[in-house]
């Protein structure tokens, strides 16, 4: 394995342990929790909310750290925290302790995938490697998998608690190989190739697309939360639960390289646009039918799009606001995701159905769309880098 590679797949490995399992376990173990402890759904959107919190504090912090020696240990206490706060949640039962561990992971998640987005981007674009970025971020996919497949085969047989065990020891074996790879790197450059014009992001202004942004934070967190919990409630889908869960994780791997190359192809606003309309389909799905495969189209569209969208919005609002798009789009992604899980819990205890959540998030994302529509229109054409139509 090749140098450039070794630290594409320790930073893959990194997001699989800080977002993959450290972030979203926490979705297909949600029904097991309740089942073992008997908490209502205000309760499981608190945890689901504390853990989102702590990620838009973490994320707002990583964003200051500067290249050199404090990231890199900001980076590896970040990871072995994830790891560690990870498993700490199956030795208490108690709810306060489960939001602390909860926020603390989200800090922790924060930081690993700052300074490993970091590390990775400026080792590989001085060699021409880019490219290779989008299957780093493939990690979080096969984590997600991972989680619904460590669900669905020992779910049964241990108690919640051992389960979490089982999930933060993977992450804790994984953690020699990541801590020696990953840091700041100088790659030797592979020979010359021939040089592609690529299509650069053209800038949408910053205020609309941060309205679209906080409304995917909230309309994709109640997706992410509680699809496991929604699938299973059904008796007759309840043996798809967890593997609805690992088609997200799976359709999740390829979905950065391939709206990538969407985007390279219509422009980054365009495919932004178009990847919003099919999450929305896939929120709805659930919301109106009570077919199986159904339930498993929903979670292949979700998993294709929700990392993405992240991907196509950073760079059409990160040179706003005097070069702080990127952490005012974050914080208002993150106060999204925040909100979304903790109003669902309480909803769905008051009363009302999962189905008018999914409903309600699903109209949030849609009028984040609207909103996105209308700065595109707004904007009026461009020409690309590479003489084509910009978008």
């Amino acid at each position: 394995m090749t140098p450039a590679w070794r630290l594409v797949v320790a930073g893959a490995l990194a997001l699989g342990i800080g977002l993959g399992i450290g972030r979203f376990f926490y979705t297909p173990m949600l029904p097991l929790m309740q089942q073992e402890y008997g908490f209502d759904p205000a309760v499981a959107g608190l945890i689901a909310s504390a853990n989102f919190a702590g990620y838009l504090a973490g994320s707002l912090a990583g964003s200051l750290l500067r290249p050199g020696p404090v990231r890199l240990q900001a980076f590896r206490i970040g990871l072995v925290i994830s790891a560690l706060s990870t498993l700490a949640m199956g030795m208490t039962d108690d709810v306060t302790a489960w939001l602390v561990l909860r926020a603390i992971g989200g800090i922790a998640s924060a930081f690993v995938m700052i300074a490993v987005a970091a590390f990775v981007a400026e080792a590989l674009a001085p060699v021409s490697e880019t490219g290779r970025i989008a299957w780093m971020f493939s990690g979080v996919g096969f984590g997600i998998a991972l989680s619904g497949l460590l669900t669905e085969f020992f779910g049964s047989q241990v108690s919640s608690s051992t389960m979490w065990y089982i999930a933060g020891g993977l992450c804790v074996l994984a953690l020699p190989f990541v801590l020696a790879e990953m840091g700041d790197r100088t790659l030797q450059a592979s020979p010359k190739r021939p040089h592609r014009r690529r299509r650069e992001p053209r800038p949408l202004p910053l205020v609309p697309l941060l309205i679209n942004y906080t409304c995917e934070g909230l309309g994709y967190s109640v997706f992410a939360t509680f699809i496991v919990a929604i699938i299973k409630s059904r008796p007759e889908l309840a043996h798809i639960g967890d593997w609805s869960w690992v088609i997200v994780g799976l359709t999740g791997v390829p979905s950065m390289l391939l709206w990538a190359a969407a985007a390279e192809r219509i422009g980054y606003a365009v495919a932004l646009a178009v990847a919003f309309a099919v999450q929305i389909v896939g929120v709805l799905l659930p919301a109106f039918s009570d077919s199986g495969g159904v339930a498993l189209l929903a979670a292949a569209l979700f998993g294709a799009t929700f990392m993405s969208i992240t991907m196509l919005t950073l760079p059409l609002g990160r040179h706003g606001a005097g070069g702080r798009g990127f952490a005012i789009l974050t914080a208002g992604w993150g106060a999204g995701q925040m909100i979304g899980p903790l109003v669902t819990g309480y909803m769905v205890t008051a009363g009302y159905d999962y189905h008018m959540a999914l409903v309600a998030s699903a109209a949030v994302l849609g009028f984040g769309l609207v909103v996105l529509l209308a700065a595109m229109a707004f904007r009026g054409p461009g020409v690309a880098s590479d003489g084509r139509s910009a978008a």
